[in-house]
């Protein structure tokens, strides 16, 4: 029923997202698709490096919304259906909504607002470790290593819900990447599980990192926990249909205060690119990921950054009463 026009706005948008998967022609993609070869969902909605994200550099929304409809026939009309509320498929039009990244003091804010240890503890490892949330919720307490001196390391191991980039380096699919903690989010991690253990739990390997009130927590059940904390701390602003801080932009402030670090290590945590295929490869690596790593703490760091903010305000009153006096001092010296 529809026009000449769409049926090839439709065709476009299928040979593109072929293009993307890297299959030239459909019915590969097809057999590829419902072999598990390819996950489309994370395809599709990668952040910052999956299909909607890349075409928007390119094309309009209205035109990327077409291509994302076009997919989905495309696969339901061969029998695959697939799990689309995992996808954030673009709007017709320019989104209105802003975001930004917090700045520390509004993280210590917000953080002050928290009703329970896991909320300093989830925000302090997302702001120090670039991890989506979900990712974060569905992590293991056996995937923290807490055998460094001051960092803890978190392995992301790729599983059913969880971004990973297409390919990495060396070819192939990547099976998982590692980020960091800073050593304030690690000490409140220590903290909030030595009181789950007080309190009775016993920890495992395959206890959830972060507990809901039966397992591992929800993202929604997470998220209603931020807006409770933005709401208390004032910070509850929304731009159009969204919170001006919502959740996902502690990414950014990841992303933002990764001063001085070689960006191929940010991209690497963060679970852009550049995965590993094994331990062993990452083992061979890993002196570098610290050193690059380490030049990020002191910028990273929520807490320590409040000693440093008051220091330099203490040198901003001290020189400004030593000009004071100074003045002071020429007047009396020209009265005398």
């Amino acid at each position: 029923m529809g026009s000449p026009a769409t049926v090839n706005g439709y065709i476009q948008g299928i040979d593109r997202f072929l293009e993307f998967i890297g299959y030239g022609d459909p019915e590969t993609a097809l057999e590829a698709i419902v072999a598990g070869r390819v996950d489309v969902e994370d395809e599709m909605d990668r952040q910052d490096t999956g299909f909607i994200d890349v075409m928007l550099d390119k094309y309009a929304n209205k035109t990327v919304h077409t291509y994302c409809y076009a997919v989905k026939k495309w696969l339901e009309v061969n029998g695959v259906t697939l799990d689309w509320s995992r996808v954030e498929t673009p709007t017709t039009s320019v989104s209105r909504n802003e975001d930004r990244a917090p700045t520390p003091k509004e993280l210590r804010t917000i953080i002050s607002c928290g009703s329970q240890l896991k909320d300093r503890v989830g925000t302090l490892i997302l702001a120090s470790s670039g991890l989506r949330i979900g990712t974060l919720l569905g992590l293991k307490w056996g995937d923290v290593d807490l055998d460094y001196p001051d960092v803890a390391r978190i392995t992301v191991k790729r599983a059913q819900g969880r971004k990973f980039s297409k390919r990495s380096r060396r070819g192939g699919q990547t099976k998982m990447y590692v980020t960091w903690i800073t050593p304030e989010a690690k000490e409140a991690l220590v903290d909030y599980v030595h009181i789950r253990e007080v309190s009775g739990e016993t920890i495992t390997p395959d206890s959830p990192l972060i507990m809901g009130r039966q397992g591992h927590m929800t993202v929604s059940g997470y998220e209603k926990r931020w807006y409770n904390m933005l709401a208390k701390a004032g910070l509850d602003q929304k731009s159009h249909s969204q919170y001006v801080l919502h959740l996902h932009v502690l990414r950014k402030y990841f992303r933002t205060h990764c001063i001085g670090v070689d960006s191929a290590f940010r991209e690497h945590w963060m679970g852009h690119k550049g995965g590993y295929l094994d331990e062993s490869y990452f083992k061979a690596e890993e002196r570098r990921h610290l050193e690059e790593y380490r030049k990020a703490i002191p910028h990273l760091s929520v807490y320590s950054r409040e000693l440093e903010e008051l220091r330099q305000e203490m040198q901003f009153k001290s020189e400004n009463l030593e000009d004071k006096m100074k003045g002071i001092r020429a007047i009396v010296n020209n009265t005398i």
